[in-house]
């Protein structure tokens, strides 16, 4: 086996294994979001929402990417991590500090007492998570895949119970609330008991991660606006429960595909850098992850899409409660299938020391969603922001492919054969799933069956099919061909 099948194949099973148990788990996850979507109300997530838009605004000013910086380093040494973790805790005291202070503001601006006391807590569970044990990123920079995903679920799991508990007991936005501390409390605990590393104070390498660190700071600020922006647009112009209603279907329609995209990226990141010095193999293993990201991300993004309007009353209950989430939800989607595509292709010209151009991007992106936001909600309210975002989207994705074939070396014509097949595939699947709401009058839970067993033929039959009118191109669809008949002669 070569070296490039060998790595290849470390990300891919690695990528594999990580998705799979992800997914597990956040079965845990599904259930605790029924629970709190039953005994809370769209109100109660409004206002977490409004206090964590505001949070996250503050963060980033201060927020240096000190992880990044570490994790593309092959050189990295203790001093590194050390200086890394000196400037989260700086970060961590001054944000806390500056929520701490401007509590009052925030909550008479919005005129709601009860944001200030949400401030507060926020701000201590910021200054707590500050002091989390900086060795853990070693997990993923040394692809340490066991120990990278205990110390992602283990905390998730104690904290999910602890705040269904809460939700029990309080049964309001204070379960939200109290939940966020404890889970920042868990988290640096366990950071601690898996990781031996200790870190100490040290400012000994700030001139070198802030010589990275300062265009993921520039992107990150135009990252929050284009990503939050219309949260923090809507928490001023609508209500509290709109709000609610916004910030479940962004939640939901980014959650299947953050649940493959974040582990692929985790694994494929620490891979990549390890080619930094051989641009061929780069590339090609570039081009196999975007086909391979593609070929599961725009299923399950337009899959959830178009089974929404059966699965949201079955999944939050509260009979036609949550259903105004459906059409935004139909929308969002798209923008999160997008973002899929042209999350691979950031971490290519981050990882070859292009992050000035991701920082670009991220402007341009955040330019997009301050122009289109307000009109989009004039004239369509909610769903108008949606589709709003799919146009963002589109256009970030041609716009991103096109800096990695300038920068990169990379052909567009390589880019395209790697997702046409899955995006023509998955949008017959799409449209043709919607019909079948309109078609059957069956109970909506057998509705539901229906379209994941004809989403599931659609999609497998109509790419395979695609992929054999191309030619058989190296491409996943080949990788997993080709799995399947080892088994079968096995």
């Amino acid at each position: 086996m070569t070296k490039t099948n060998s790595l290849s194949k470390q990300v891919f099973n690695g990528a594999r294994w990580y998705v799979a148990m992800r997914w597990s788990v956040k079965g845990m996850g599904f259930i605790s979001s029924a629970f709190l979507a039953r005994l809370l109300v769209p109100e109660d997530f409004g206002l977490v929402a409004t206090v964590l838009v505001i949070f996250g605004l503050i963060s980033l000013l201060f927020e240096f990417g000190v992880n990044w910086a570490l994790i593309q380093n092959n050189n990295a040494t203790d001093d590194d991590f050390n200086t890394a973790w000196t400037i989260r805790i700086l970060q961590a005291l001054v944000v806390s500090a500056i929520l701490m202070i401007v509590a009052p503001y925030i909550a008479q601006w919005y005129e709601d007492a009860r944001i200030e006391f949400i401030v507060y807590i926020v701000a201590a569970a910021t200054l707590i998570k500050g002091f989390e044990n900086i060795g853990i990123v070693k997990f993923q920079k040394e692809m340490q895949f066991s120990k990278d995903f205990s110390f992602k679920v283990f905390p998730k799991i104690l904290s999910t119970a602890v705040t269904i508990a809460l939700a029990f007991y309080y049964q309001s936005y204070m379960a939200l609330v109290v939940g966020t501390l404890i889970a920042s409390s868990i988290e640096v605990i366990i950071s601690y008991i898996m990781c031996h590393y200790r870190p100490q104070f040290t400012l000994k390498k700030f001139s070198e991660i802030w010589g990275f660190s300062q265009w993921v700071l520039v992107r990150n600020f135009a990252d929050y606006i284009s990503q939050q922006g219309d949260i923090l647009l809507l928490s001023g112009m609508t209500t509290a429960t709109n709000l609610g209603f916004y910030r479940w279907a962004t939640e939901l329609s980014f959650m299947a595909v953050t649940e493959v995209q974040q582990p692929f990226s985790r694994v494929l990141v620490p891979a990549l850098v390890k080619l930094k010095t051989e641009p061929t193999r780069l590339i090609a293993a570039y081009l196999k992850a975007l086909s391979a990201m593609t070929l599961v991300a725009i299923p399950v993004a337009l899959g959830f899409g178009a089974v929404s309007q059966e699965l949201i009353p079955i999944f939050l209950g509260g009979g036609d409660k949550w259903l105004p989430i459906v059409p935004i939800i139909n929308g969002l989607v798209f923008f999160a299938m997008a973002t899929a595509m042209y999350g691979t292709s950031i971490n290519l010209l981050t990882i070859t020391g292009h992050v000035k151009y991701t920082a670009y991007i991220s402007w341009f992106t955040a330019a997009l969603t301050i122009a289109s936001l307000y009109p989009a909600y004039q004239y369509l309210g909610l769903i108008g922001i949606a589709y709003s975002r799919i146009f963002i989207g589109i256009l970030t994705f041609i716009v991103v492919s096109a800096l990695v074939s300038k920068r990169c070396n990379v052909a567009i014509i390589d880019i395209v054969a790697a997702i046409w097949r899955p995006v023509f595939a998955g949008i017959v699947m799409y449209f043709t799933l919607l019909q079948l709401s309109d078609m059957l009058t069956v109970a909506p839970w057998l509705i539901l069956v229906l379209k994941i067993m004809v989403g599931a033929i659609i999609y497998t039959s109509l790419t395979l099919a695609l992929w054999y009118l191309a030619g058989k191109p190296a491409t996943m669809e080949a990788d997993i061909i080709n799995k399947i008949k080892t088994k079968i002669i096995k």
